[in-house]
């Protein structure tokens, strides 16, 4: 009986550790999805306000040509939104989100 208690509590804890390995998000740094992907989102999602090379489309929108902000600046922008732009948490996932902030960077004289 020992033997068998045993076994199930090194059961329990592996099962334990693999289970919560998985649901612990991870730390390591997002590298954003490649640039012709970040592009390809950008269009899609962002174009439209923003223009597709950052120039303001629509008047509330910020010219991105000439944006001061910082790479963490912009991907909480775009992941929680601000003033008249919505937030796109829900829509894209934190690599596409990095890798469309890394590519608004392009855009800047």
């Amino acid at each position: 009986m020992k033997a068998r208690n045993g076994g199930l509590l090194l059961l329990a804890v592996l099962w334990g550790s693999s289970c919560g390995d998985m649901a612990q998000p991870s730390t390591a740094p997002h590298t954003g999805v490649g640039k012709a992907d970040a592009q390809r989102q950008y269009m899609m999602k962002c174009a439209m306000c923003h223009g597709e090379q950052g120039e303001p489309v629509l008047l509330t929108a910020g010219d991105l040509r000439e944006s001061t902000l910082g790479l963490e600046e912009r991907i909480a922008i775009i992941t929680y939104g601000k003033g008249t732009m919505p937030p796109h948490k829900d829509m894209l996932d934190a690599a596409t989100i990095q890798g469309i902030a890394n590519y608004i960077e392009t855009f800047r004289h």
